[in-house]
């Protein structure tokens, strides 16, 4: 019997520079590659984005997820139709918040 694949997970160009660039431990790698498959079997596994403050609110709906035994949280978007998780921001827990997504 072959495990179900679930949802297809696309990190965008942004978030693969990111970790390239900021990721230099192999467990903190792996542990972002174990979240990339739950995410794809458990798409909603994350909570819903809803911050305090206007400044962070984006235009569309998506959800977020901190990366456990790291210091990484991602953001992202569950399309449905296309079957895809699309994981468009990675960022360090100690970043400043008001600077989110700019």
């Amino acid at each position: 019997m072959m495990a179900a694949e679930g949802m297809r997970v696309l990190f965008t160009d942004s978030v693969r520079t990111f970790i390239l660039e900021n990721v230099f431990s192999e467990r903190v790698a792996l542990a972002i590659d174990r979240q990339r498959d739950m995410l794809a079997l458990f798409p909603e596994m994350g909570r819903e984005y809803d911050p305090v403050y206007d400044a962070a609110r984006l235009s569309v709906p998506c959800r977020w997820i901190a990366i456990p035994d790291t210091p990484f949280t991602i953001y992202y978007v569950i399309d449905y139709d296309a079957d895809e998780v699309r994981v468009f921001y990675i960022e360090h827990q100690r970043m400043n918040p008001m600077g989110r997504f700019s």
